[in-house]
């Protein structure tokens, strides 16, 4: 549900003139291709929104089914929709509520990230989660599968890297995500980074993980000309793998800063002569 105060949602519906049971001057069908086209949403036969009813009441019934990202990047798209389609010259209060409205879906839109993914100061890294995050804000979690997958390759092979890891196999071609996973996991496993046995159960757990999604991004995604997953499950493999993916970073982040400790303990006993 999103998170719209009672007057934010008054302001929108006195703008768009939803007492009436319309939302400005949409016909059922070219309401129904504008939701589709902004956030991918089927609102007459989509899960949830089967029952039948006006179009202000499909707004307002994705006001209370649907994220704060997903809302805002719609709502936005409402706005532009009626500030360029609007026959009139607008009125200085209409300017006005649009401009309060702009910035509700603003926060709407920066409230909520679609993923966490870990944050690199790497261009391509960040130009991929830009991608990542804007596709999900449209709920579109198919486009993301392949993009998911890249940052995914960088970042671990980068990560092997780190560790001293070789990254491609003898022919010079790079190694598959789940061959990077299980070589980091031997790795750590190797140098006794962790105190338990938990973390590395973990890891090795993501090499299936890994392995899985491999195929689902050859053949289940944008990446070449597919039958392209459906939509429920799409948006779980992302979360699923956005979260491996995080964790994997995270504990390489451990890795590095017990690496300095221990480095730091060496040099403080050092004799000085």
């Amino acid at each position: 549900m999103a998170k719209l105060t009672f007057r934010e949602k008054a302001i929108f519906e006195e703008l768009f003139e939803m007492a009436s049971g319309y939302v400005i001057d949409f016909s059922n069908n070219s309401f129904s291709r504008f939701i589709g086209e902004s956030i991918n949403i089927d609102i007459y036969d989509g899960l949830g929104y089967e029952e039948y009813c006006s179009k202000a009441n499909k707004l307002r019934q994705i006001w209370s089914k649907e994220s704060d990202a997903v809302i805002g990047t719609l709502m936005d798209d409402l706005l532009t929709y009626y500030n360029e389609r609007m026959d009139k010259e607008l009125s200085k209060y209409e300017q006005k509520k649009i401009s309060e409205l702009r910035t509700v879906v603003n926060r709407l839109k920066g409230d909520t990230m679609p993923v966490s993914l870990p944050q690199k100061n790497e261009e391509t890294l960040q130009t991929l989660i830009q991608d990542i995050n804007n596709s999900l804000s449209r709920n579109k979690p198919t486009l993301v599968l392949d993009r998911l997958h890249t940052f995914s390759s960088k970042l671990l092979r980068q990560t092997c890297i780190d560790n001293n890891i070789t990254v491609i196999d003898g022919k010079g071609n790079n190694l598959p995500l789940h061959s990077l996973a299980g070589m980091l996991k031997k790795k750590y496993e190797k140098d006794k980074i962790f105190e338990t046995t938990f973390t590395l159960r973990a890891l090795q757990n993501s090499i299936s993980l890994f392995e899985s999604y491999n195929d689902i991004r050859n053949d289940k995604s944008y990446a070449h000309n597919n039958d392209i997953l459906d939509l429920v499950e799409a948006d779980f493999v992302v979360k699923a793998m956005a979260n491996v993916i995080t964790f994997i970073d995270k504990v390489e982040n451990y890795r590095k800063r017990e690496e300095i400790r221990k480095q730091s303990n060496n040099k403080h006993f050092e004799l000085p002569f």
